[in-house]
């Protein structure tokens, strides 16, 4: 009887291990297929990658030397612009030092003179015409 019950248990467990390799056949052979895919996509990439890597370092030698050029054109014109900048306050300088002798030319003066009677002239004039509205 012990000997019947052992048996039957050592072909149940013979039937479940057989079941479960069953089970297990499909997901071993969709593990193959992945690994296969793998290989083949290892391979391209291997193959591509040199030259990708080649063309990141051909974009990147191009974009530092667009950036070199850049700041050096840029320098340019900074010093340009300050050597611009002192010329100008040179000159703003100098008229302020020789605008007052200038404004003691006689031209000038009676210039001053035109203007100051064209005010007078207008200011009677507005005051002549409001006087006759009313």
């Amino acid at each position: 009887m012990l000997e019947n019950g052992l048996l039957i248990l050592v072909i149940i467990l013979i039937l479940l291990t057989i079941l479960l390799i069953i089970f297990c056949i499909p997901i071993l052979i969709q593990i193959w297929r992945v690994s296969k895919d793998m290989t083949v996509t290892l391979q391209t990439l291997n193959q591509s990658l040199p030259s990708i890597l080649k063309n990141m370092e051909e974009i990147t030698a191009n974009v530092n030397s667009s950036t070199s050029l850049m700041n050096k054109k840029i320098q340019n014109l900074s010093d340009t612009a300050n050597r611009s900048n002192l010329a100008i306050n040179d000159i703003i300088d100098n008229i302020q030092y020789f605008a007052p002798l200038v404004m003691k030319i006689p031209v000038f003066s009676s210039f001053k003179n035109i203007i100051a009677l064209l005010k007078g002239i207008s200011v009677f004039m507005d005051v002549l015409l409001k006087k006759q509205k009313v």
